[in-house]
C-alpha cells in the first residue's frame, strides 16, 4: 500500500478485530463458569469493537476522500504533532505508572497483598518494556 496512514489505519482495525474475537470467545467460554469474568470479557469485548466500527469508518472515508487522506498523510509528517503525539504519550505513561505506584500502595496498606504484588508486578514490567524501548530506540538514533 502506498499511504502509510491508510496502511497503519488497516493494521489498527485488524488488531482490534483479533482482540474483540480473542475477548468474546473467553466471554462466551466463562458464560457457564463465571457470570462475572462473562461479563468483563464482553464488555471488553463490546469496547474494541467498537472501537474498530470507528476504525473501519474512518478508513472508509479515507478510501473514498483523497483530499481527507492526504490531509491526514500531511498530519503524521507535522513534525509539531510528531511532537505533540510523543509529549502526550510520555505524560500518559507518567500518569499510569504513577497510579500504579499508588494503587500499589493503597492495596498493601489496607492489607490486600495479591493485588499489591499485582499491581507491581505490571509496574516493574512496564518500567522494563520502558527501558527496552528506550535502549532499542536509542541505537536507532
Amino acid at each position: 500500500m502506498k499511504h502509510k496512514s491508510l496502511k497503519n489505519s488497516i493494521i489498527s482495525l485488524i488488531f482490534c478485530l483479533v482482540l474483540s474475537a480473542g475477548a468474546f470467545s473467553a466471554a462466551f467460554y466463562f458464560v457457564k463458569a463465571n457470570s462475572d469474568t462473562s461479563a468483563y470479557f464482553f464488555g471488553a469485548g463490546t469496547g474494541t469493537a467498537a472501537v474498530a466500527v470507528a476504525m473501519a469508518i474512518k478508513i472508509a472515508i479515507m478510501l473514498k476522500n483523497p483530499k481527507y487522506r492526504k490531509e491526514q498523510e500531511a498530519a503524521q509528517k507535522d513534525e509539531r504533532l510528531i511532537s505533540l503525539r510523543n509529549r502526550s504519550m510520555a505524560v500518559s505513561y507518567y500518569i499510569t505508572v504513577i497510579g500504579v505506584a499508588v494503587a500499589s500502595i493503597v492495596f498493601a496498606v489496607k492489607g490486600d497483598m495479591d493485588s499489591a504484588r499485582n499491581l507491581s508486578t505490571i509496574l516493574c514490567f512496564s518500567f522494563a518494556v520502558y527501558l527496552i524501548a528506550y535502549l532499542v530506540l536509542s541505537h536507532k538514533e
